[in-house]
This record gives C-alpha cells, sequence and structure tokens, in this order.
C-alpha cells in the first residue's frame, strides 16, 4: 500500500512553524566580572588610602627627626656654655682665691677648711743701709690635725714696678715675727708672721701676693698697695 507522506511532511511543517523562534539575549556580566571591577574599584581606593598614611608617617618622622636635632643642638650649646662657664668661673677662683675646701679671698687674705691667712697692716721702715723696706704682718691659723708653717702653705711675694722685690733686707732691727712665718702651727692655733720685703723706692705702688703651696698651687690672693 502506498504510504502517506504528505501527511507527514504536515505534520513536520506545522510543528516547524509552530517552534517559537528564539530572540538573542543579552549576556548579564558574570559575578566574577563584576566581583573584578569592584575588586579594582577597592584596590584603587586601597592604594590611595596607603599612599595617604605612608605621606603622613614620612612627615611625623621628619618632624620627630627636626626636634630631635633641634634638641640635640640646644643640649650641646647648654653644655659648651656650661663648660664655657666653668672654666670662667675656675679663673676667677684662682685669681681672687676661690679653690679647693671652700677657699675665699679678699685682697691677699684667705679662708678655706683648712687654713686661715690675713694680712693685718703693711709698714714702710728704713733699713740699716737707709733704703726703703716694707714690712708685711700676717696671721696665719692651721685648722688641720698635721702642724704646718705659713711659709710652707701661703708664702708671700711682693713686686714693684713689675719687678720682684728681694726679701734679703738689711734690717737694724729684725721683728720677731719675721722668724715666726716658719714655725710650725699645731691644728687649732694661730701665730703672728712676718715678711721683710726690699723696695726699689718710696713712692710707686707695691703689689702683694700669695701662693697656696698646700691644695690649688696657685696664686690666691693679689693686692696693689699704694705707698705714697
Amino acid at each position: 500500500m502506498p504510504r502517506d507522506l504528505d501527511l507527514d511532511f504536515e505534520f513536520q511543517d506545522e510543528e516547524v512553524r509552530e517552534r517559537p523562534v528564539r530572540q538573542p539575549q543579552r549576556r548579564e556580566p558574570s559575578g566574577a566580572a563584576r566581583g573584578g571591577a569592584r575588586g579594582g574599584s577597592h584596590s584603587s581606593h586601597a592604594r590611595r588610602r596607603k599612599n595617604n598614611t605612608t605621606s603622613i608617617i614620612v612627615l611625623i618622622v621628619e618632624i620627630v627627626v627636626f626636634l630631635a636635632l633641634v634638641g640635640l643642638f640646644f643640649v650641646i650649646k647648654s653644655k659648651v656654655d656650661g663648660a664655657s662657664s666653668s672654666s670662667s668661673s675656675s679663673s676667677e677662683a684662682a685669681a681672687d682665691g676661690s679653690g679647693e675646701g671652700g677657699a675665699s679671698s679678699n685682697g691677699v687674705n684667705v679662708e678655706n677648711n683648712d687654713f686661715s691667712l690675713t694680712c693685718t697692716t703693711v709698714k714702710l721702715v728704713e733699713d740699716a743701709d737707709k733704703n726703703t723696706a716694707a714690712l708685711v704682718y700676717f696671721t696665719f691659723v692651721n685648722k688641720t690635725d698635721t702642724p704646718l708653717a705659713m711659709s710652707a702653705v701661703f708664702p708671700a711675694s711682693l713686686k714693684q714696678n713689675g719687678v720682684d722685690c728681694p726679701e734679703d733686707v738689711n734690717l737694724t732691727e729684725t721683728p720677731q715675727e719675721i722668724a715666726n712665718r716658719d714655725m710650725q702651727v699645731s691644728g687649732g692655733q694661730s701665730v703672728e708672721c712676718c715678711y721683710a720685703f726690699k723696695l726699689a723706692d718710696a713712692e710707686n705702688p707695691i703689689t702683694l701676693t700669695t701662693h697656696d703651696n698646700y691644695s690649688t698651687f696657685a696664686d690666691v690672693g693679689s693686692t696693689e698697695i699704694p705707698i705714697k
């Protein structure tokens, strides 16, 4: 028997006509792509924040370094000024008799924890050769436990016209106090001492100086005395 091919054909054709036509669909970006875009934006913001933070840290470090340098400058300046002041004070102490043991001086007078020396008077006399001489009197007090003489602790010197005045004076009468300057004085005891100096003239002033032979080994008192 003949087969009805047309019927089958019409059915297939109908099926084809009824099949909906597929429209091309727009593909939405995937979550990964969207996430990547958002991630890129987030990374950009993070980099900007990181750069800002780094700039702030660098600025803070620079400020700290600057302040440290300023502080170091003032510390060094303070030390230099302190050293200069100390040196100046030491020089003044040597000049006016200040020194070890709390020493102080007024002219040639010296007072410290170990000794006391006071110039009491200066007399002008005429020696056996009819030349002018100066007799310088001191009171010496020994505060230590060791017997000591004034001449061993605070020897005196005299200058006139910038020249040392010699002590080899030919006096007509020698005061007992001249011998006392070499006498050992016990602790807590005092003695009256005298130095005799030959002068060049009876007009120009004289400069009396005492020297510390016990602790500072420097001149601790000096004063100019007019004699006319």
